[in-house]
């Protein structure tokens, strides 16, 4: 599947939101209303021209309850039409953006007006990533659990507002 393809066959973000469990949903309200998307940044995102937005993801991804809300704040507010690739029903687009060689999510794959890909990003903010990373040898030897790398992680996102994942997806942007 071409990317054109997989973003005319992906769910609008309403239908997309449709697909949430309630406490899915009420983490998502609770992260948009966190999110720090600027009048700033959404006019640098909309300066840089006509895009389409597929974000591949699931909605049991704990990044993408938070990360999920942000780019559709950053990227609806600037014009660009945003869609939603379910990851397990798409493993062919999925297999081209691993991370470490795993299905990581989410990924925001950014096309401009022709369906050509100007770039990707996920599955989420280097800080984050980081906390993933540098906690994976102990998890694995058993010396950390991995509920505590995900609370890490959580804490990043609260403290965060949303505020890295706008600055990484900019500076992609400017590049």
């Amino acid at each position: 599947m071409d990317l054109t393809q997989a973003f005319a066959q992906g769910l609008t973000p309403a239908d997309y939101e449709q697909s949430l469990d309630e406490k899915q949903r009420d983490l998502h309200a609770l992260y948009r209303k966190r999110a720090k998307v600027s009048p700033e940044d959404i006019e640098r995102v909309a300066q840089a021209g006509p895009m389409h937005v597929l974000v591949i993801t699931e909605p049991w991804c704990g990044d993408s309850l938070a990360i999920f809300p942000v780019v559709l704040a950053l990227f609806e507010a600037a014009g660009s039409e945003v869609r939603v690739a379910l990851r397990d029903k798409n493993p062919d687009l999925m297999d081209r953006y691993l991370t470490n060689g795993g299905r990581a999510i989410p990924i925001v794959v950014v096309l401009d007006e022709a369906g050509d890909e100007r770039f990707h990003w996920g599955p989420r903010p280097a800080p984050a990533q980081a906390i993933v990373e540098e906690s994976r040898e102990a998890v694995a030897a058993g010396t950390t659990e991995r509920i505590d790398v995900h609370k890490k992680v959580r804490a990043f996102y609260a403290g965060d507002s949303g505020k890295t994942i706008v600055e990484e997806l900019r500076a992609l942007l400017a590049a």
